[in-house]
Formats: structure tokens, sequence, C-alpha cells
């Protein structure tokens, strides 16, 4: 199963995760869940430090002695910048183009937007 397409939705109901894979001969889509479910999330194609996979809606922290440690990012798509951003409440962005990739393997996933929300203050 290839990484790179990954999915995820959340259950507000069950308070939990749902990861499914498009494409790859999966089930695609799950069926069935109860209750209300949030939009659909994707694999940015990066992994934290830890090896987790980041997703859209995830809230990474990046810590490598410079101005961004200990701020948290929250991981989302661009339409300016055509990809994945790691953007902060201030407007600081990190940006997952070439030139920038190795600052990412500094990120680590502190929580997501619909269960940590005090991350975001």
């Amino acid at each position: 199963m290839s990484d790179r397409f990954k999915f995820r939705i959340y259950s507000f109901l069950e308070k939990s995760f749902y990861f499914f894979s498009i494409g790859d001969g999966e089930d695609g889509y799950p069926q069935g869940l109860a209750g209300g479910v949030s939009e659909i999330q994707q694999y940015t194609g990066l992994n934290d430090k830890n090896g987790n996979l980041i997703f859209e809606g995830d809230i990474v922290q990046y810590n490598q002695n410079s101005s961004y440690d200990n701020m948290n990012f929250i991981a989302k798509w661009s339409d300016d910048k055509l990809g994945f951003i790691f953007q902060s409440n201030s407007g600081e962005q990190l940006i997952n183009q070439t030139p920038y990739l190795n600052r990412f393997k500094h990120l680590e996933v502190v929580g997501n937007t619909f269960e940590n929300k005090e991350l975001l203050s």
C-alpha cells in the first residue's frame, strides 16, 4: 500500500480517526460511520522526526534552535503554494518546497485540530 495516498476522517461521535487509502486496491472511503464526520484530510507526504505520518489538520511543533522553536503550526493545503504548508496562528509559514525540505525533519506531531484546540492559542 502506498503511504503517499493515505487519507483520514474524524468521527465526532467516536472521537477517533479512520484511515484509508484510494487507488491501491483498498476498500476506499470507510462506510457505515455513525454520527458526524470531518472533511477528508490527506497525508502531506511528510513524516515527523519520530516517523509519524503528518496529515492535514495536524498540529506540529518545530524545534531546531531557530525563531520557530516551540511554535505550533497547523498542516494545511495552500492553493497559492500548490502544496502543503505549516502555518502558525501569527501567520508564520513553513513551506513544503524543495529548498526548505531539510527543516521538516525537525517537526513533531503534538496533536490535531479536533482533539487539541488548546494548542492553537
